[in-house]
């Protein structure tokens, strides 16, 4: 039984488990916003601090994050389905290589929530699954969302449980729209083998977990939450979107409908009187539950009732399905969707039954009873809506492609492959998801075969993720896209991370963030010297302990200084560190006697 009261955050289940070091990993979105993706390498490095927003992190920590983490986690999310960002930085170049947008197979949406990390003990000798199925997607949304988190360690033979979840993971990486590198290919590969042998701990009062993928099948089929065997006892529905065939079949799968819980805009969108077989309680979320103290309005976020799942009961047990299907007709009916769920079963006596979710200790004082409202929405506002996302699925699919080009010490982005698209009525606005909004170039309708220069960039802000924004009339449409780079200049990153460091004292405080486990009074913990604590608040380079921070690292740890001689390397590689101000010479005199111990040893 759902228990509202206990709230977590999807950070809390990214943190590595005591010990343990984040390894490798996949996961699964229908949207993806780049800012919150941004800040989740943090908790899996062990450099999150405290609750922080994106905006308020130290962007040098946010960089070591992804250092340690972007090329071992791989995200696939659905073309088309990226948020524009609220806060636009370079540093969203450097999830380019991490994200992966995908499509589904057999034309409908691809729509998984799913998590799988690998951490590893510091001695490497014993490997950590973590699995989330969600309703939730990587977004900073405001939604009232459910995460299945189960942890569990892989054994010696295959379990034939597990087959689904390892096979989905197998499958959807041939539905990017990029190729796999061969590094994540082996790594995912390997991730799907452990899969196959874990052993998961359930949550209290559960016997069995099972598995299901829909959608990435030969052909479409449908699926419902059933029994193999039998009709169910009782089944309660929590779905935000519905189908009016999706209900249908869902309460004839059913003896009794016991409820029915979504959004009271999708219910006043049903035919009327709902489906036959009423449930016996159709509820929506009280609008004092759907609004926070803090409101963000930003475009594409929503909020209220997000959560997917079916609670049923056959005989003595309880099954609850938790995942990403809605109760709609593209999920349940047609199976065009691609979508996963994960099954629990237990004894209704120990997790309860349907009904419990609508009690006192379950959703009872967050929910009221539905009454059917008038739909407000114009046939103008409608026919708007449509041609937006007709307009939005064109522009998914057309081949388009940007072309960097020299300009004096810049970048000119030149869009292609837009030519023949029908932007009558429609205002089209184009730009590079590094730079604000306010800058973006429009097309218009005679724009012709020529490339469309979206923006002047410096190097650094040079990114494959692109803004669109559709507008007709009051109605408007904001997405992102990944589109293919040609003639883009090397060395990308670097530039970003000589932005980020600025100076000398810059660099120290990225050195202190290499090397800070073995800073003094760190207790073997980074997090002592972030956010102002400890040596992380020592802003002189000069007054730094750089031979003795070395030399603990060097008997200790000597990989850590293999990070910070490719650092160095690279900085001086570019030209003269020196003239840019970024090393302190105090630390290149002392930095060469360990790079010359280091090479003795082949350790370099």
């Amino acid at each position: 039984m759902i228990d509202a009261d206990k709230r977590s955050l999807l950070t809390d289940a990214l943190t590595p488990p005591p010990g343990c070091h984040f390894d490798s990993g996949v996961a699964t979105t229908y949207s993806l916003d780049l800012v919150t993706l941004l800040a989740l390498p943090l908790h899996l490095s062990w450099l999150a601090s405290g609750e922080e927003r994106p905006e308020q992190v130290d962007p040098i920590r946010m960089v070591e994050a992804l250092r340690r983490t972007a090329d071992r986690l791989t995200v696939f999310c659905e073309r088309g389905r990226m948020l524009t960002p609220r806060m636009p930085t370079p540093l969203l170049g450097l999830l380019e290589g991490m994200v992966h947008e995908a499509t589904a197979p057999h034309s409908g949406a691809f729509h998984p929530k799913v998590w799988v990390l690998r951490f590893v003990s510091s001695d490497k000798a014993q490997a950590h699954l973590r699995l989330l199925v969600m309703s939730r997607n990587l977004t900073n949304d405001a939604s009232w969302d459910l995460c299945l988190q189960l942890d569990g360690m892989p054994l010696k033979k295959k379990l034939p449980a597990n087959r689904p979840l390892a096979e989905f993971i197998e499958l959807v990486v041939a539905q990017s729209c990029k190729t796999i590198t061969a590094n994540r290919g082996t790594l995912l590969s390997a991730l799907a083998d452990e899969v196959r042998r874990c052993d998961w701990d359930l949550p209290p009062g559960f016997d069995e977990v099972r598995f299901h993928t829909l959608g990435l099948g030969r052909r479409p089929l449908p699926w419902l939450p059933k029994h193999p065997e039998h009709q169910w006892d009782e089944l309660g529905v929590i779905s935000p979107f519905a189908g009016a065939a999706a209900l249908e079949s869902l309460q004839q799968s059913t003896n009794s409908a016991s409820f029915l819980v979504s959004r009271p805009e999708e219910l006043d969108a049903l035919p009327e009187p709902l489906p036959p077989g009423d449930f016996s309680a159709v509820m929506v979320l009280d609008e004092r539950a759907e609004f926070g103290d803090e409101e963000d309005d930003a475009p594409g976020k929503l909020r209220g009732l997000h959560a997917k799942v079916y609670v049923a009961r056959r005989a003595w047990n309880t099954h609850v399905f938790i995942g990403s299907a809605n109760a709609t007709d593209a999920a349940l009916v047609h199976g065009c969707n691609v979508e996963f769920m994960a099954e629990l079963i237990g004894k209704h006596t120990k997790v309860g039954r349907p009904e419990s979710w609508l009690g006192e200790k379950g959703l009872q004082h967050m929910l009221r009873p539905y009454e059917r409202s008038p739909l407000l929405v114009t046939d103008a506002s409608l026919a708007a809506r449509e041609r937006l996302a007709n307009l939005h699925r064109t522009l998914s699919k057309l081949p388009l492609e940007i072309e960097c080009a020299a300009e004096d010490e810049n970048w000119a982005l030149r869009l292609s492959g837009l030519h023949g698209l029908d932007i009558s009525e429609v205002c089209i606005a184009v730009w590079p998801l590094t730079l604000s909004s306010e800058g973006a170039v429009s097309l218009t309708s005679n724009h012709g075969d020529a490339p469309l220069v979206i923006g002047v960039v410096g190097k650094q802000e040079i990114t494959s993720f692109t803004g669109f924004l559709l507008k007709i009339g009051d109605e408007e449409l904001r997405f992102g896209l990944e589109v293919p780079l040609r003639n883009a200049p090397a060395g990308r990153d670097l530039e970003i991370l000589r932005l980020i460091l600025r100076n000398r004292d810059g660099f120290v405080r990225y050195l202190v963030l290499l090397l800070g486990e073995w800073l003094p009074d760190s207790g073997g913990n980074e997090d002592a010297m972030i956010g102002g604590r400890g040596w992380w608040g020592i802003a002189q380079a000069d007054e730094m302990p750089l031979f003795e921070m070395l030399a603990r690292a060097y008997a200790r740890e000597p990989e850590r200084l293999v990070k910070i001689a490719e650092v160095v390397e690279r900085l001086k590689r570019e030209g003269s560190a020196d003239a840019d101000g970024l090393i302190p010479p105090a630390f290149l005199s002392i930095w060469e006697n360990f790079e010359a111990a280091m090479r003795r040893e082949g350790t370099l």
